[in-house]
């Protein structure tokens, strides 16, 4: 195992307000693909993400190409350090993917967004996959994970994503370029996801969440309990029929 410095900027997106950061993580590197043993993504999933690409996207064979290779890389990464529950391309793609393209439909515009907990790049990498004209800032606490994303980032030729290997809070004001909405997928309950995000310091004040159904009850409860957060927007898809519904939710806090 080798350790390895992962910037949490590539150079081109260091800037003074937000220089790059180093810290030394243990990973092994992403295994070649082929040399690991893994398939080519089979035809049905293929399509199955041709499909939800042509629901969200006008020109999707690029966007498919790229989430493809990244299924891959992530995989093949699987098999030397824990990055993702799904063992298979089953679950990865039917559980993972397919639902970070369906939420993109309801993506706020806007040029430059902050991925809260990015782990193994859900719903991050999607959506640069699927934008290459926005920018995506991916932080990362877990070491492994963000080393792992810094790697992909490369191999994918993403220069329009950075990755942070830190807390949200710590670099959530200092992005160049900024963001100005946090997006997040199960990250962490509601209540205590808001109460994270609800500081004078993290200047970020809008946020593009994917939720599961129990939401709506964790949201009744917040507001018995007061909040300065709003929910301006509620959008609902249905995943799959034995996946059931899935929820993008936009927040808003008030200055």
């Amino acid at each position: 195992m080798v350790e390895r410095l992962i910037p949490n900027q590539h150079a081109a997106g260091s800037s003074p307000a937000c220089p790059a950061t180093f810290h030394i993580m243990a990973f092994p590197g992403i295994p070649d693909p082929d040399q690991a043993g893994i398939e080519q993504v089979p035809t049905h999933l293929v399509n199955a993400i041709g499909e939800a690409l042509a629901d969200v996207i006008e020109y999707p064979a690029s966007a498919q190409h790229s989430i493809l290779q990244y299924c891959r890389l992530l995989m093949a990464a699987n098999t030397v350090t824990n990055l993702t529950g799904a063992k298979d391309y089953e679950r990865l793609i039917g559980d993972h993917v397919v639902d970070c393209i369906k939420a993109a439909k309801y993506m706020p515009g806007t040029a430059c967004y902050m991925d809260w907990g990015s782990g193994g790049g859900f719903p991050g990498l999607i959506w640069a996959s699927m934008y290459a004209d926005k920018h995506f800032h991916l932080c990362e606490r877990n070491g492994k994970k963000a080393a792992f994303l810094e790697e992909a980032r490369m191999l994918l030729e993403f220069m329009h994503v950075d990755v942070h290997a830190r807390q949200g809070e710590e670099v959530g004001s200092k992005l160049d370029p900024q963001a100005n909405w946090i997006c997040a997928r199960a990250v962490e309950p509601l209540p205590k996801f808001l109460r994270r995000l609800d500081k004078k310091s993290l200047k970020i004040r809008r946020l593009c969440l994917m939720a599961g159904p129990s939401w709506q009850t964790e949201w009744t409860e917040i507001k018995e309990n007061g909040s300065r957060w709003k929910l301006m927007d509620e959008h609902k898809y249905l995943l799959s029929e034995e996946r059931g519904e899935r929820f993008v939710l936009h927040f808003k806090r008030p200055k």
